[in-house]
């Protein structure tokens, strides 16, 4: 069972620290080498092709992650891990609906503790399912009725949010041929509030990301959109929404309509505790780099990351436990196998900013993301793994191992933070590591709530804590009353191998 904190109280501006024996505690590990090192992971099951979105949870509370693979042309798939290794029940499940599947998305929707599952289609007249999950994993029920849901159309990202601060899981929806949807969560049942709240933007949408934004409580939604549109940024006024993704700086203007905005993905990429913006386009990508949680500023030449391709997916992860979030952008194009990937190394300088390397390996170059990358730590040593889908006829849905060595593996925190019922319904919560005793930030996360092209895990915020020995965490969450602060001190960072489970208060 994951160890708990049960410290859950509401608290003032965090106030520095006069540590100085704790602050030189964090020394940074050795560095890391540049390039990466992965091995493949059953590749004889992981090797069909047509995947798109993957997404992870322990859908079966066996203390593992579990992935749910969409595909296209074929059946989807469920793997349950045992010990490391995976095997397809969807079937079993009920889960292997044979429609090509664009948006997946885990949430506990009715608050029973067990996740469940949402999954969107594409098909002519294919409405998306809400599939509950009925205890343990053993059996997956069609609830989309019963739920008062009916959402069709060509669906991209969904996003399990709770956008009211009432406790409960609401349902977002993107869409590339209509409006974009909003439906509140009323004791299971769903209410489409999309007209009263402003969020539903005509535009071609593709991926969207929620978190705080301006800082103020509550969940905000940036979505970018593709053909030309451009993109929005959603500010929620107390369940209202406004788009001022102009005023913030991420609007991004095309130049024509063979450019738009594909996947985001928002992480601290210079460690000042703020979250920054990624969106992978077709055309040149972007990094908006977060200024004090008023607009977003362009930083993609300063920091290296200056491409223009048809980049898809975006990643963040700190694959080498170095405090620095590392970030993983797929590409696709038609009938172009192996279309360029990245694999870009945060190599932070003196200055704070963050400059990017691309270090992506042969091996995962040679079996490539077209759309699904999903950063995982599926084995619990610490370091994180890498799971990724291709939908190319040569392409294959493949999981890899960190070949991290064991002690830089070990730096690192899993932060799983659950609502005071332990209940998975705070996406968006925000996690910070400090080194203990002390406010030297060492790393930022986010609960996740959209990304890895067109899905949702639920899963514990993976943290590298950089060689720090003792760590204190502080975990932000949304509700009733603001923003929600619980902190657990003098945790041990070094071997802390199963997940700090954080209880947070509505």
């Amino acid at each position: 069972m994951p160890r708990e904190s049960f410290l859950s109280r509401r608290c003032g501006p965090s106030r520095p620290l006069n540590s100085t024996i704790a602050a030189l505690a964090f020394l940074a590990l050795a560095p890391a080498p540049a390039k990466p090192a992965f091995e493949l992971v059953q590749p004889e099951l992981f090797g069909v092709t047509g995947g798109m979105p993957n997404a992870w949870a322990d859908f079966d509370n066996d203390g593992d992650l579990d992935e749910f693979v969409g595909f296209r042309g074929r059946p989807n798939r469920l793997y349950r891990q045992e010990r490391g290794r995976f095997e397809d029940v969807a079937a079993a499940v009920g889960l292997a609906d044979n429609v090509e599947t664009r948006a997946v998305s885990w949430g506990d929707f009715d608050g029973d503790g067990n996740v469940d599952l949402y999954v969107g289609f594409i098909g002519a007249n294919a409405r998306n399912k809400l599939y509950r999950n009925d205890g343990d994993g053993r059996h997956f029920t069609d609830v989309t009725a019963a739920a008062g849901l009916a959402l069709e159309g060509v669906s991209r990202q969904a996003s399990w949010i709770d956008y009211d601060n009432d406790g409960d899981l609401d349902l977002f929806g993107a869409f590339r041929d209509r409006a974009n949807r909003l439906l509140r969560n009323d004791g299971g049942r769903f209410t489409d509030v999309t007209a009263e709240t402003g969020i539903g933007d005509t535009r071609k949408s593709v991926g969207a990301v929620w978190f705080d934004v301006d800082a103020d409580g509550d969940l905000d939604l940036f979505v970018a959109n593709q053909n030309g549109d451009t993109n929005g940024l959603f500010r929620n006024d107390g369940g209202r929404f406004t788009d001022v993704a102009r005023e913030w700086g991420v609007e991004a203007p095309r130049e024509s309509v063979e450019f738009g905005g594909v996947g985001p993905a928002v992480a601290d990429a210079d460690g000042d505790g703020l979250f920054d913006l990624f969106v992978a386009n077709y055309g040149p990508s972007a990094l908006y780099r977060n200024e004090q949680n008023r607009r977003f500023v362009d930083a993609t030449r300063a920091a290296g990351l200056f491409f223009a391709q048809h980049a898809t997916t975006p990643s963040w992860g700190d694959y080498d436990n170095d405090g620095r979030p590392d970030l993983y952008v797929a590409g696709f194009l038609v009938n172009v196998t192996h279309y360029p990937d990245h694999l870009f190394h945060n190599t932070r300088r003196r200055d704070g900013t963050a400059r990017f390397e691309d270090v992506l390996p042969p091996l995962v170059n040679e079996h490539d993301g077209s759309h699904g990358v999903q950063w995982v730590d599926f084995d619990g040593d610490g370091a994180l793994d890498l799971a990724l889908s291709n939908n190319d006829p040569a392409g294959g849905h493949f999981l890899f191992r960190n070949l991290l060595e064991p002690d830089r593996a070990r730096a690192s925190l899993a932060v799983d933070v659950v609502d005071a019922g332990g209940r998975h319904t705070k996406a968006g919560t925000e996690v910070r590591v400090y080194a203990a005793g002390t406010r030297k930030l060492i790393a930022t996360g986010l609960v996740d709530t959209g990304g890895g092209y067109c899905s949702q895990n639920v899963m514990p915020v993976h943290l590298g804590t950089g060689g720090a020995k003792r760590v204190d965490v502080e975990v932000t969450a949304m509700g009733k009353g603001g923003r929600r602060v619980t902190r657990v001190a003098g945790v041990d960072a070094r071997t802390a191998t199963r997940p700090l489970r954080v209880r947070v208060a509505r």
